[in-house]
């Protein structure tokens, strides 16, 4: 019976010393994660995207950017993601899509692949610079735009933006 008061004893005591120590602060806590989830961080990039393309702008389609107007934040031509069949603005290219929704989520699904490099046009080692040069037919402004509305340096690469990005 003493054996078994005396186990009690130190169990309790042990119990007692964890929750002081947790209490006191001197247990080190892991620190939650700066990095956020994936559908997050690919939704950031894009919004990132769309300020760096003017999707906000004030302009000459009833107020509004022509973006805007053509429910394409990213500024997509064809062949973006479900937009083959899709009609285009004049001679640009530039996908008019029949939804916001839907305008956001080709814009998402972009950035999932660059994110991931399952890209056919970017690489994983590309700066914001470069992948400027890419999407914004040669603007190095993009890049800067784009590292701006981040808060990120435009030499940082996309693999330094992809850290927990699933491949779609």
């Amino acid at each position: 019976m003493n054996d078994d008061r005396l186990l009690t004893w130190l169990a309790l005591l042990g119990s007692a010393l964890f929750a002081w120590l947790v209490l006191g602060g001197r247990v080190p806590v892991a620190p939650a994660s700066a990095t956020p989830p994936a559908d997050e961080r690919v939704a950031t990039v894009a919004e990132a995207i769309a300020k760096a393309e003017g999707y906000y702008a004030r302009g000459d389609h009833d107020g509004r950017s022509l973006l805007f107007r053509l429910n394409n934040p990213g500024g997509l031509k064809n062949p973006a993601l479900g937009a083959e069949t899709l009609p285009t603005w004049k001679d640009t290219g530039l996908v008019l899509f029949p939804t916001a929704e839907m305008g956001w989520a080709a814009l998402r699904h972009q950035v999932r692949l660059m994110l991931t490099g399952r890209s056919r046009v970017y690489e994983l080692t590309d700066t914001l610079l470069l992948v400027g040069v890419k999407y914004a037919d040669g603007d190095v402004n993009w890049g800067w735009n784009v590292a701006g509305h981040l808060g990120v340096s435009p030499d940082v690469s996309l693999g330094d933006l992809a850290p927990l990005v699933p491949a779609p």
